[in-house]
């Protein structure tokens, strides 16, 4: 399998348009064309995770944590960012990176973490991506709408949060003269015409053009179909955050010890220690930022990575609470999920774990 197909596989389980738009993902270092028979899934983007991948003679390492994040002005085996850019060109590794989109997706960071405390009645919550929007307005004859509008929904366009198959309408004429050769659908060429039509108006992600014309063009009765693509505001698509309900109460005193039994990690709590906790928010890794939006959507508590001691201050006073219970607690449970969510949409790739020794690589002791 080459690297370009694994990178369209990843594209279904974590797209793209779902990473922040500060993130950067996808093929970091490496040749799309190059194959792949072995794998290898990490939280971070460490050296070990390198030398991880090269002792098991794979070719590919998806890690959740990018290795660029900064435009590089040189590679030098002397910083960490260049050594390990140097220790997988040499090794022949490519890296591929699947972070916010990851958090985001159905399945991803956030999802597992929900799933390892239980939480029922699980939905999106927070802060996502904005997503570039195209609204598509063609016309068309009132009898071939429903078919039009059908195909259409087929290939994407159409959703508007959740519904799908949205669509305006509103009747009109329309008029024309077809020019010598041409084979107008309705009437003759060299004559005006006047013929009933709908306008239809439907939205669509700026990466589904391309595949909303042609659909258009292959359904159209009409030889040259009139169409208009134009810009919407972006929207927010998939929020990262995940809030769900503990199957049973408990003080915020006794919720980070359960915590730090349940996902095997030190937690740290700050609020009042007998605040009632049923409704949990969970943004694995670091997400203190989130503490606002988890209040919003009615959380007694966020459970996070890391906490900056200004938002610890913030959160408590506002009569809210917050957890961090470690960035890799909080995140790895997710990345053991990607790799078995890879392994079957890749079946011809042998997809390995690191996870390595506590106090190494990431990992707290």
């Amino acid at each position: 399998m080459r690297v370009r197909e694994i990178l369209s596989a990843l594209e279904k389980v974590a797209p793209v348009r779902y990473a922040f738009s500060f993130d950067k993902v996808g093929l970091q270092v490496g040749d799309p064309e190059a194959e792949v028979s072995r794998a290898v899934v990490s939280l971070d983007r460490s050296r070990a995770a390198v030398a991880y991948a090269r002792e098991q003679k794979a070719q590919l390492l998806l890690a959740h944590h990018p290795l660029l994040f900064s435009p590089l002005k040189e590679v030098l085996a002397t910083d960490h960012v260049g050594r390990t850019v140097l220790d997988l060109a040499c090794s022949g590794i490519a890296f591929v990176a699947a972070h916010t989109n990851w958090d985001s997706a159905k399945g991803g960071v956030n999802d597992a973490l929900a799933v390892r405390l239980g939480l029922g009645e699980v939905k999106p919550f927070g802060f996502a991506a904005d997503v570039d929007q195209l609204k598509l307005v063609f016309f068309a004859p009132p009898e071939a709408v429903d078919r039009l509008i059908n195909a259409l929904s087929a290939v994407g366009a159409g959703v508007i949060g959740n519904y799908r198959r949205c669509a305006f309408l509103s009747d009109g004429q329309g008029t024309y003269i077809g020019n010598p050769g041409t084979d107008p659908a309705i009437g003759e060429p060299g004559k005006i015409e006047v013929t009933d039509e709908r306008r239809v108006e439907m939205v669509l992600r700026r990466d589904q053009k391309r595949v909303v014309e042609r659909t258009l063009r292959e359904n159209h009765p009409y030889e040259e179909p009139a169409y208009d693509l134009l810009m919407s505001p972006p929207v927010p698509e998939q929020p990262a955050g995940r809030i769900g309900v503990l199957d049973r109460s408990m003080t915020l005193g006794e919720l980070a010890p359960w915590l730090e039994s349940t996902l095997n990690t030190r937690a740290w709590a700050w609020g009042d220690p007998q605040r009632k906790i049923r409704q949990v928010a969970v943004v694995g890794g670091a997400a203190d930022g989130e503490w606002q939006q988890a209040q919003r959507a009615g959380a007694d508590v966020l459970v996070t990575g890391e906490v900056k001691q200004h938002v610890a201050v913030e959160a408590s006073e506002s009569g809210f609470a917050i957890v961090a219970a470690g960035h890799y607690a909080t995140e790895q449970s997710g990345v053991e999920d990607l790799r078995d969510k890879m392994a079957e949409m890749c079946g011809g790739v042998d997809w390995r774990l690191f996870a390595p020794e506590p106090g190494l690589a990431g990992r707290p002791l």
